[in-house]
């Protein structure tokens, strides 16, 4: 039964949402007129009549019409919306048992219809690592991606460029892009040498963003590096997690196979940004311009999701499953989103455990969120309840396939994790099933060369050998990227 914010009464009324109290009560009796029942016309409606009267109940009364526009509002509905979301649950009735049973919730965020995009100035500075193992094709496609940035960005664009290895160094201060060539020319002077120290040149970049970050702008790091950094990563997480505060955010991308992919993960959440993998140094330049122009996209910011559970339920866990996959971690059950792109939308799966409950109809969760659109410069809000009626004989409708398929894609990455798991815990042959199962599902998608990668890895576990670097993050992230084609 839909709520009565749900509908869209000034539609029943045949009135906008702009339309004064006298032009609602005007349309309400000619309407009243022409549907009710002792009319005599031939559109007479008993059904119409009580529609429009319901509808008037609420319009024509000013409190009541406030509190109806502000509760659409809240859902992402009307003329009025900024944020809009599609929210379907596995089941509307619940069976009636003593065991516990799962519930899903598939929540869709995007910009509502018709929200204005605007492109915000971009603030951003890169952070490229130029330690000897850098040398060759990895900096010069680094360096040729650099150059096509600068082409891309505008005029009201800020660059900043830092080199780092055994320390850093500021090779061009952030700046407007005013003079192409001076910053064409410090992209062209970087050269490898030394180790890998990342802190110093984390700390060196996020100062630069600092001179120019404005609540007005899209203020983002991005780091690319092709090796670890040895004895300062914790430093490295408090200065994210600082800066994810401050409202700047931090990509990172590895280059090849060496470089430590939890930490570079952990490193990106801090400020809701991501990580992505580059097997072939030739790939840098798409990967990085894409990015680039993600940020020129963005609609909104720091989009948290708080779930707040009835009585009868509680969180067993949860994954944003486009336009990537990831487990989000809960902290006093909100999760963090990070930034919605405006033709790019945010879907996330929560997966609910149900107790039995009472027959009857319950609430099980209140899902609200919140997030920064800077083109209006404030925060918007949405609110929605999710009940269940619990039957000793629920009428058994099968689950939306917007769930099955959702469900199906996030199987496959949950199992590569697992494969992981089993292989820290040298439980190998159940890595091995995990990998194997993997690659069918893969084939039965016509994921071709990942299904390959994972029985090539599958293959090594059996020989009592251990997973290639390269397999596993090519499994990883290649199995992260189905939310992308999935979404």
């Amino acid at each position: 039964m839909r709520a009565d914010w749900e509908k869209d009464l000034y539609a029943v009324l045949g009135v906008s949402p702009e339309a004064t109290q006298e032009e609602i009560k005007r349309a309400y009796r000619a309407l009243a007129r022409r549907f009710h029942p002792d009319s005599g016309t031939e559109v007479a409606s008993p059904e119409r009549f009580r529609e429009i009267q319901k509808a008037y109940r609420v319009l024509g009364d000013p409190v009541r019409r406030r509190a109806y526009d502000q509760r659409r509002a809240e859902r992402g509905l009307g003329a009025g919306a900024v944020l809009a979301w599609d929210i379907v649950a596995s089941q509307e009735e619940l069976p009636i048992i003593s065991e516990e049973q799962m519930f899903y919730v598939l929540v869709d965020i995007r910009p509502a219809g018709g929200a204005r995009v605007q492109r915000l100035p971009l603030n951003l500075c890169l952070v490229v690592d130029r330690s000897t193992s850098m040398q060759g094709d990895r900096l010069d496609y680094v360096k040729a991606a650099a150059h096509q940035i600068i082409d891309d960005l505008e005029d009201q664009d800020t660059l900043g460029i830092v080199a780092f290895s055994d320390r850093a160094e500021i090779l061009m201060p952030s700046r407007r892009l005013d003079d192409q060539a001076r910053a064409h020319s410090r992209v062209s002077s970087i050269w490898a040498s030394g180790g890998t120290e990342m802190l110093q040149g984390l700390k060196a970049g996020l100062e630069q963003l600092r001179r120019f970050h404005r609540d007005d702008v899209v203020s983002h790091l991005i780091l690319l590096t092709d090796g670890r950094t040895y004895g300062d990563e914790d430093e490295c997480i408090v200065e994210a997690r600082r800066a994810g505060l401050e409202r700047i955010g931090i990509t990172t991308l590895g280059i090849g196979e060496d470089w430590n992919d939890a930490f570079l993960d952990d490193l990106a959440h801090q400020t809701g940004g991501t990580c992505s993998y580059i097997s072939y140094p030739q790939q840098v330049r798409d990967v990085l311009r894409e990015q680039v122009r993600g940020l020129g996209s963005l609609f909104a910011r720091d989009m948290r999701l708080t779930l707040r559970f009835g009585d009868h339920a509680w969180l067993e866990a949860a994954f944003r499953t486009a336009p990537y996959i990831e487990r989000l971690v809960s902290q006093n059950e909100t999760l963090n989103l990070g930034m919605l792109q405006a033709g790019s939308p945010a879907r996330v799966l929560i997966e609910v455990v149900v107790a039995s409950a009472p027959p009857g109809r319950h609430r099980l969760l209140q899902l609200e969120l919140t997030a920064e659109v800077p083109a209006l410069g404030r925060q918007v809000r949405l609110v929605s309840d999710l009940e269940a009626d619990f039957a000793a004989e629920p009428s058994g409708e099968p689950v939306p396939a917007a769930i099955v398929n959702t469900l199906s894609r996030l199987s496959i990455f949950r199992m590569q994790e697992q494969a992981w798991m089993a292989l820290e815990s040298g439980e190998r042959e159940k890595a091995r099933r995990r990998l194997e199962t993997i690659a069918t599902r893969l084939l039965d998608m016509g994921e071709k060369e990942l299904a390959h990668m994972a029985l090539l890895e599958a293959g090594r576990v059996a020989q009592g050998g251990q997973v290639s670097e390269k397999g596993h993050k090519t499994i990883k992230y290649g199995t992260r990227s189905l939310g992308i084609k999935g979404g």
